[in-house]
């Protein structure tokens, strides 16, 4: 909520998700569930604890459900302002001399329905991207462009050809709107980001991802060929 509500605008931008959206945005396609997730029964992630720096019990705070935009995360101060009854538990410092602030924990997205080998076999034509490169996001969290290690060409429901630093842009909406099959629970990675720089000055935190291997349709996308 500090991005909302302007406080980090000098550094990390605001975002484009308002408090008039909250209850009220269509984010993502119905299958969408996405949450931040701090509790010990949520994984051993980078963004997992007991208490938040207010002292605030470690939850899981639901962001987007059924595709709706639901939740921010939010601090003892600004909660309210959302109708909360209390902090979602998300104020973390980095050492006793700086203050703390409104940190992301563990964001997931929930699993789905599908097996991977049968969602590589239904694509018939699509790219799989692996490993993050770098990413290029504007100071409103609206539109985005990032690229990856590697990639796969799918034809025809079979992996074919490598692809060299494949890369995908988009409108946040539009993209999550696009999102029509999610992998099983069994099909995830709790992935580590040890620097998540945030404020001025800068601070690092940790936090981590759980990826569940998702499709998307009608992508931009953009690739280097290889043959090795």
């Amino acid at each position: 909520m500090d991005r909302v509500l302007g406080q980090e605008a000098n550094f990390a931008g605001t975002s484009f998700l308002t408090l008039d959206q909250l209850n009220n945005l269509k984010y993502a396609s119905s299958i969408v569930n996405v949450v931040a997730d701090a509790r010990l029964d949520h994984g051993q992630g980078l963004g997992t604890f007991a208490y938040d720096d207010e002292g605030v019990p470690a939850q899981c705070t639901d962001i987007i459900k059924d595709g709706q935009f639901r939740g921010y995360l939010s601090n003892r101060e600004t909660a309210h302002l959302v109708g909360l009854d209390r902090s979602s538990g998300t104020m973390r410092t980095e050492s006793w001399n700086r203050l703390p602030i409104i940190r992301m924990t563990n964001v997931s997205l929930l699993p789905g329905t599908w097996d991977y080998d049968d969602l590589i076999a239904d694509t018939h034509d699509g790219i799989l991207m692996e490993t993050n490169r770098s990413w290029s996001i504007d100071d409103r969290r609206y539109q985005f462009q990032f690229s990856t290690e590697i990639g796969w060409e799918i034809k025809g429901g079979k992996k074919v050809r490598m692809l060299k630093n494949p890369s995908y842009s988009g409108i946040t909406t539009e993209f999550w709107n696009s999102c029509d099959a999610i992998c099983k629970l069994g099909y995830w990675t709790l992935g580590a980001r040890p620097i998540a720089e945030k404020a001025s000055p800068c601070r690092p935190w940790g936090r981590a991802m759980v990826l569940r291997r998702p499709r998307f349709r009608n992508v931009r996308i953009g690739t280097a060929f290889s043959n090795q």
